[in-house]
């Protein structure tokens, strides 16, 4: 059978389907289905492209697939390639038609299936791609008045604002007047696109330091960074949030800990939580989460990881809490080697195996497979 009558058939079958069916059983069974199946799908029919580009359909298809486990971006040098399997064993290479834009390749952010992707140098290119669908976006340049040199450093942070719905990328360029001896002493910038808008705005400066080059997604509503404070034993970490709403940078309570010096601590979301990790050189993770958004008596200890053996060439400053999975088990990155998943229940540990098509070494980024468009902004 050609390609063509295939398709009328299918065409066929979906109009006499969906004039026997609710809509809302059709939509019901849909949702269920990898992005790579409904891909396929959308070339039956023009009616079946207009359903699966739905807002409504692609936001409960999204809600969905945030039940099940997540998908993965795997970074290798400046390469990408993707795991779409359940099982994570297979890997396809993502093809980056951007990617002479950059200098280097590198993961700035990720929010509901899509991946805000830059060189984290001068950061003038930024793209948004959702690596299940292939569809990406060039954003416009930012314009800012100060520009991107030597002595600067450039931090990203990207998320849906779901008070607007809206997705927002913020880009922040610091330029140091004496950085091996005064951190704090910067001249700062910032500016936020809206995908809404289609434009950049000016916020001004920012009061903090923010220490990562890309920010975690938080709540719908906010943009998280570890920020420093000085530099070496005069130094100190802060947990600083980005408000969407308000527009503004604040500062976020730390658990009261007496942790000493030989611990390194790391900001994230953690199950939905913000949380901090205190990394031991003697290979343990304590996870704290922030029950309560904002409320410093509200911060639990949650896991004490210790790995039981040693991971081959890695420091424990590598060892990074990933996600945690729908059977209860964590994901573990331990540099770019080796990928562990540890049970609390049990405690038990277990390395990941190979993942096929992908080189040995690699970085991930669990994203969620989505049909979000980055052309539309109402899909959140």
């Amino acid at each position: 059978m050609s390609s063509t009558s295939s398709a009328s058939t299918s065409s066929a079958a979906f109009t006499e389907m969906s004039a026997n069916i609710p809509s809302e059983i059709i939509s019901d069974i849909l949702t269920r289905l990898p992005v790579k199946s409904l891909t396929r799908f959308k070339s039956v029919s023009k009616s079946m492209l207009a359903f699966l580009g739905n807002p409504e359909f692609v936001k409960q298809h999204l809600e969905r697939a945030n039940l099940k486990n997540p998908n993965l971006v795997l970074k290798h040098d400046s390469k990408l390639f993707y795991v779409e399997d359940e099982e994570w064993s297979k890997a396809r290479r993502l093809p980056l038609p951007f990617s002479l834009c950059l200098e280097k390749v590198e993961i700035s952010g990720s929010c509901n299936g899509i991946l805000c992707i830059s060189d984290q140098q001068c950061n003038q290119d930024i793209f948004l791609l959702n690596p299940s669908t292939g569809v990406f976006k060039h954003l416009p340049f930012s314009g800012f008045d100060i520009a991107a040199v030597e002595n600067s450093f450039t931090t990203i942070g990207f998320g849906y604002h779901q008070a607007e719905d809206d997705y927002k990328v913020i880009r922040c360029v610091y330029i140091y007047d004496k950085p091996f001896i005064d951190i704090d002493s910067y001249e700062c910038e910032a500016r936020v696109y809206s995908l809404k808008a289609g434009e950049w705005k000016d916020i001004g400066a920012i009061p903090y330091h923010l220490g990562y080059k890309a920010a975690i997604w938080f709540g719908n509503d906010f943009l998280i960074w570890k920020a420093t404070v000085g530099l070496g034993r005069t130094g100190r970490y802060l947990i600083v949030s980005y408000d969407m709403s308000k527009e503004e940078f604040k500062e976020i309570p730390q658990p009261i800990v007496n942790y000493n010096d030989e611990l390194h601590m790391e900001v994230s979301v953690f199950d939905g939580l913000v949380s901090t990790f205190y990394l031991s050189k003697y290979d343990e993770a304590h996870i704290w989460s922030m029950k309560e958004y904002g409320v410093t008596d509200s911060w639990e200890l949650r896991f004490v990881i210790k790995l039981p053996w040693r991971v081959e060439n890695y420091n424990y400053i590598l060892l990074k809490p990933l996600i945690i999975l729908k059977n209860g088990e964590i994901l573990i990155e331990a540099g770019e080697k080796a990928r562990i998943l540890h049970d609390p229940k049990k405690d038990s540990y277990r390395i990941i195996n190979p993942i096929r098509g992908v080189p040995r070494r690699f970085l991930v980024t669990p994203i969620v497979g989505s049909l979000v468009s980055p052309f539309d902004y109402h899909q959140g």
